[in-house]
């Protein structure tokens, strides 16, 4: 059961909307469609069981369309944003190395790519074959998230033109700014490629080095209950005691305004009596709240004296 509706959640979480309100608003528009399709067909042939039909067969056609494409709508949704969840975590994950960590990171996706072979580790920076040319990779994760500075790519540039090195990669945990790139444009005695943060998590997920489904699953349940948390505390804010007297005030407010504008004193009166409601389920849940800690039995609480009459 508790799977059961733990997939209901994801469901709902994938479509970003109301199940019911799509069911809703699609047997509104077939009641609609229906009611215009079945009154042209009789108008055209004359017969209704003809029209009738006729009628249902498109509707059933055009339901069958719609279904179709709010399928594949829901798991085009639902794969972003399991891949967008797994990114993320990865982000974080990232985020919460020192240099060193982040370095092996980048060494296990270089083993991991086609074509990278014979990683040794220099003084400041990783050196090994791609694609049988020798290669330099510069690393950088001291800011996370943020952009690199322009010295820090020129000096490694710099050492890796001296040291003969034909082609270079530099992969930061943030982003490049344009004079970096700039910089990269004018090198032009040897190739350089810049990965930042998302070219990483691209790389990452390309060599497997991202998270199962179930720690997806995980990940998904979690957003969900933070989600049904904002939710809770937003109807608890609406329905709080304090709304009350704010409730009473603009529905006595809107109910004056009924009787000063009587053009108006349909519409100001729901709006008063919309208000009257609000205070009146904030009242009603207050008391329930309070009742409930009453009766509700306090471990930490010292327990109450009794006290006893002598005979």
């Amino acid at each position: 059961m508790k799977q059961w509706m733990n997939s209901i959640r994801r469901s709902q979480y994938y479509r970003k909307s109301s199940l019911t309100a799509l069911i809703v608003n699609l047997i509104f528009m077939e009641s609609l469609l229906f009611v215009i399709g079945y009154l042209w067909f009789v108008y055209r042939t004359g017969n209704p069981l003809l029209s009738l039909l006729l009628t249902l067969l498109i509707l059933t056609l055009l339901t069958m369309a719609f279904v179709m494409q709010q399928g594949k709508s829901f798991r085009k949704k639902k794969a972003e944003i399991r891949r967008q969840t797994g990114r993320d975590f990865l982000a974080e994950e990232l985020k919460q190395l020192n240099s060193d960590e982040f370095k092996w990171q980048v060494t296990r996706l270089l083993m991991n790519l086609e074509g990278v072979s014979d990683i040794r580790e220099q003084e400041s920076f990783l050196e090994t074959c791609l694609h049988g040319r020798k290669t330099a990779i510069g690393i950088y994760h001291d800011s996370f998230d943020e952009e690199v500075p322009p010295r820090r790519l020129a000096d490694f540039l710099n050492q890796a033109r001296v040291e003969g090195f034909p082609q270079a990669v530099f992969v930061a945990s943030g982003s490049y700014s344009d004079s970096c790139r700039t910089m990269v444009e004018k090198k032009s005695s040897i190739r350089v490629q810049l990965l930042d943060l998302n070219d990483l998590l691209d790389k990452m997920e390309q060599v497997g080095m991202f998270p199962d489904e179930k720690t997806i699953d995980t990940l998904i349940d979690r957003a969900v209950s933070n989600r049904r948390q904002k939710l809770k505390a937003v109807k608890n804010e609406m329905v709080a005691p304090k709304r009350i007297r704010t409730y009473l005030g603009y529905s006595l407010f809107f109910y004056v305004l009924s009787r000063f504008f009587p053009t108006l004193s349909l519409y100001y009166v729901l709006v008063s009596l919309v208000f009257l409601f609000l205070a009146l389920l904030a009242c009603f849940l207050w008391a329930k709240n309070k009742k409930r800690a009453k009766t509700g039995e306090q471990l930490l609480d010292p327990p109450v004296s009794e006290t006893h009459q002598g005979s």
